[in-house]
């Protein structure tokens, strides 16, 4: 053991050696590798960050909660595009029998969603804002979204019941229209009627996905007042407790509806449950593909550094042999060969690969200097796997020069010198 480690020792200062004589050659062999390990670890810190942004926005919606609606989120039914556009949007009905047949020891909440005409909100005598993103729901909609509020509350039953004038804003609403004052117990004007501030919800920032920023709350019950619901886009939303069997809980859904809507057996499902679960699911199946594909990409760059690294070990090889044949004539044996350029070969990756990783580095700081956001962090998970790839290239790259070198007659290799 103690000769095995004085070899490696050995035929590691004598890599160190050779690394430093030829540092402009040195910088040069790293270069390739650096681009590559650069590529694989900033894509795959990008496809991290993307899922991160993605599944943290679906996560405010919880753990398999249903949406149930005319259509499939995912697109995809054996339905007939024709008959699905002919399907009706859930109704208040419908709302109300499924919140008065479905057991509260399976459901956390349900609530009746109409996704309002973007529309004009107005401060009499004050500011205004056009197109603002307006949401009509039920008071258990902090049950099934958690919503921060910088001030005040949403509405509650009672004033969902009584479809109370009552308005809760995101951020930028709240700013546009009245600046750093206090806004609740203020009164806005929504299609000619009054409504009275009652919450301000803390600001999300900018991401991937839906932001409360943008958006007004009224209930659905006051929003009936102002406009049909069959003319908008509407949803029951139930949200089941984490205890509950979420697949008997569609079943029954599906059975209530399906009898509320006097279909006859046989006849297809003029309705979608949609579970949020599955639309995870599928973020997470297209984020392994596109680590994929980008590590595919990233390959060709390791390729070039891989292949210049190989190159250079060629040439070192050629200009070492008859310091080679002296080493060997002196007793040094194959494995000692073997490891010295082992060694050259794999920290010339490895330096380059820790650049490559540094320069990641240096552009996620960066990046989350400037934006608000962008989000993107160099995990230790990437840093680990591009040091390994790096590794690799480097044992695979200079194998073959290694094993050339190790094989050299050393009457021959002392030959060449002269």
């Amino acid at each position: 053991m103690k000769k095995l480690f004085f070899e490696l020792t050995e035929s590691l200062k004598f890599a160190f050696k050779s690394l430093k004589s030829n540092l402009l050659r040195t910088l040069l062999s790293l270069l390739g590798v650096s681009i590559g390990i650069f590529s694989i670890v900033a894509i795959y810190s990008a496809i991290d960050a993307l899922n991160e942004t993605v599944m943290s926005s679906m996560n405010k919606f919880g753990q398999n909660t249903l949406y149930i609606t005319r259509f499939s989120f995912m697109g995809q039914s054996n339905v007939p595009r024709w008959k699905r556009k002919n399907f009706p949007f859930p109704n208040i009905d419908e709302y109300k029998f499924l919140q008065k047949n479905l057991s509260r020891q399976d459901v956390k909440a349900v609530t009746f969603r109409i996704f309002m005409p973007a529309t004009k909100l107005t401060v009499p005598g004050g500011e205004s804002v056009s197109g603002a993103e307006l949401i009509a729901d039920g008071a258990e909609f902090p049950n099934i979204q958690e919503l921060d509020f910088a001030s005040g509350r949403f509405f509650n039953k009672a004033e969902e019941q009584r479809a109370a004038p009552v308005v809760v804003l995101g951020a930028d609403i709240k700013q546009a229209l009245f600046g750093n004052a206090k806004a609740v117990g203020k009164t806005l004007r929504l299609y000619g009627k009054k409504l009275k501030v009652i919450g301000v919800l803390k600001k999300e920032g900018e991401g991937i996905g839906p932001s409360n920023d943008g958006r007004a709350f009224i209930s659905s019950s006051f929003a009936r007042t102002i406009v049909a619901p069959h003319k908008s886009f509407t949803a029951i939303i139930v949200a089941p407790k984490p205890s509950a069997d979420v697949k008997k809980l569609t079943d029954k859904i599906t059975i209530l509806l399906r009898q509320k809507r006097k279909l006859k057996p046989g006849e297809i499902n003029n309705f979608f449950i949609n579970n949020i679960n599955t639309v995870k699911e599928q973020v997470e199946k297209l984020t392994k593909v596109l680590r994929m594909g980008g590590g595919f990409l990233a390959l060709f760059s390791l390729l070039i550094g891989a292949f210049g690294i190989a190159n250079i070990m060629f040439v070192s090889v050629k200009e070492r042999t008859n310091q080679i044949g002296i080493q060997k004539a002196l007793g040094a044996k194959n494995s000692f060969i073997l490891w010295q350029f082992l060694f050259e070969s794999m920290f010339l990756s490895l330096i380059g690969g820790m650049f490559g990783i540094l320069l990641v580095w240096g552009g996620t700081t960066l990046i989350s200097h400037i934006s608000d956001s962008i989000h993107i962090r160099l995990s230790m998970q990437n840093i680990v796997l591009g040091l390994f790839i790096s590794s690799v290239i480097g044992i695979i790259a200079g194998l073959w020069p290694a094993w050339k070198a190790a094989r050299l007659n050393p009457v021959e290799a002392i030959r060449t010198g002269m």
